[in-house]
């Protein structure tokens, strides 16, 4: 048995609330307007760093959409993990480089923009810290800057450091940095546990298989008593007999022995048959025995590993390559079963890649009181619009929404459509049909008049995880190409 109790008591990180980011994001705007990004880092796909450069001092914005540490923030160190950076850093470092922060949006509740402009492009970086909508992208086009409703409900929590810079900013960091840190390592050592367990039950199954198959020695034995016997006897076999009754001289004296015998052989072939049972049992017997130490072996190597874990510091978990790698396969951006949008407040909006990822999004993805949309009469993608529980769409999401199922259909490029939508509960797999057929029921329909502007707005705005990696010639042509139109 192994005790657990020294990282039972891990508190799990809890994103900026909006009082928070408001309180940050108005103190950033006034310290840091007209800093200059020298440096991008980008160790995770949800975790980005600007070293932001002022006469004097360069400071480290931290812009987060990790689940449940979502925050911007002024960091004192950046999080380098003990493997390759994400796929992004190189086009957050080819784009942002060199540009001067002109201003961060706050946009109530939980979203914030980051405006950075040079002499020959502009870029954005949306941020939402909602909960299960947390996202972080980079745009190539200006994003819709509408506020909403101004932040109400809970307290902040943020202790500004008297003295420092960035009193609330740093406050952020010192809140979350920490836990997020010691979540990814949990999350690590989970991960690395999990299989060891299931090898160590693994080991144990089979342990006690072999045991028995070691066992098997005075069976062998059984086989080889009555061999000899029959071989002494072969004139008292009688044919067709199921068992008889021999004498067996032993040092201890002699003693009646019953011996089995199969009905459809002879004599000769009873003793042979024997023989050969001895033979076999007694060769298994030997090889489960070395088996048997192997196991042992492995078993006590495996239990050794999994103390080792669960004693492990978080830097320890942290800076090990393989153990970063196994964590990073988990992560919700890496390989996921459609591509991500975000609708003009922010909201995430998923659409499946094909037909397999369809119903990996429909029945494995979405939750029950999610949105669900598809083309009326046409193939093509499932759009999902995560909701929480009790919350509709509003009417602009639900536009938004149905633009990218009718894109991502046979009817792309029609001037007009129809769009079903209803809840994912409402969704049901069609049996014997093709992968990502489903039937539908209390589904309603959109009559959706396609808004140009909007469709480009939101193709635009596809995550950082799903967009394309583009050579900096090519991003070049694209971004002359944009603003020429």
């Amino acid at each position: 048995m192994f005790n657990n109790r020294r990282h039972s008591n891990v508190t799990k990180p809890m994103s900026l609330r909006p009082p928070e980011l408001a309180q940050v994001v108005e103190e950033l705007n006034v310290a840091l307007r007209s800093a200059v990004v020298q440096k991008a880092f980008a160790p995770l796909p949800q975790l980005w760093y600007l070293e932001l450069r002022q006469p004097g001092r360069s400071i480290l914005l931290c812009v987060s959409a990790e689940p449940g540490a979502s925050r911007i923030s002024v960091a004192s160190e950046r999080f380098s993990p003990a493997r390759d950076p994400a796929a992004i850093q190189g086009r957050l470092r080819k784009c942002l480089v060199g540009t001067t922060l002109r201003e961060i949006h706050y946009l109530p509740p939980s979203r914030i923009v980051l405006e950075l402009n040079r002499k020959d492009a502009s870029f954005w970086i949306s941020a939402s810290v909602a909960g299960r909508d947390a996202a972080l992208s980079l745009l190539t086009e200006r994003p819709p800057l509408e506020t909403g409703p101004a932040p109400l409900g809970s307290a902040s929590r943020l202790q500004p450091k008297v003295g420092a810079p960035f009193p609330y900013a740093e406050a952020a960091e010192e809140l979350l940095g920490g836990q997020a840190r010691s979540h990814r390592a949990e999350q690590i050592r989970r991960q690395l546990i999990a299989p060891l367990k299931a090898r160590l039950a693994r080991a144990e199954r089979t342990l006690a298989k072999v045991a028995g198959e070691a066992a098997r020695g005075p069976v062998a034995e059984a086989h080889r008593i009555a061999g000899e016997l029959i071989s002494r006897n072969l004139e008292r076999i009688p044919r067709g007999a199921a068992s008889i009754r021999l004498t067996d001289y032993t040092p201890e004296g002699p003693r009646e022995v019953e011996v089995a015998l199969r009905p459809e052989l002879g004599p000769k072939e009873q003793a042979a048959w024997h023989f050969h049972q001895y033979r076999r049992l007694l060769r298994g017997s030997e090889h489960a025995a070395r088996r048997l130490e192997e196991l042992r072996a492995e078993k006590l190597s495996t239990e050794a590993a999994l103390s080792a874990l669960r004693q492990a510091s978080a830097e320890d978990l942290l800076s090990q390559p393989e153990a970063a790698a196994t964590w990073t396969r988990r992560s919700p951006q890496t390989g996921r079963p459609y591509k991500e949008y975000l609708s003009s407040t922010g909201r995430r909006i998923w659409v499946g890649r094909n037909a397999k990822s369809n119903e990996t999004l429909t029945f494995r993805v979405a939750r029950p009181q999610d949105l669900w949309l598809h083309a009326r009469g046409a193939s093509g993608s499932h759009v999902v619009v995560p909701l929480e529980k009790n919350e509709t769409a509003g009417s602009d999401l639900l536009v938004d929404a149905a633009h990218l199922a009718l894109h991502h259909s046979r009817l792309k490029g029609e001037p007009r459509g129809e769009v079903a939508y209803t809840q994912a509960k409402y969704v049901k797999r069609q049996k014997g049909a093709a992968s990502g057929t489903v039937t539908v029921t209390r589904e309603k329909t959109l009559v959706l008049k396609v808004e140009p502007d909007r469709l480009k707005r939101l193709l635009s705005a596809q995550t950082a995880a799903d967009a394309p990696s583009l050579k900096p010639q090519k991003l070049a042509h694209v971004l002359r190409s944009g603003r020429s139109k």
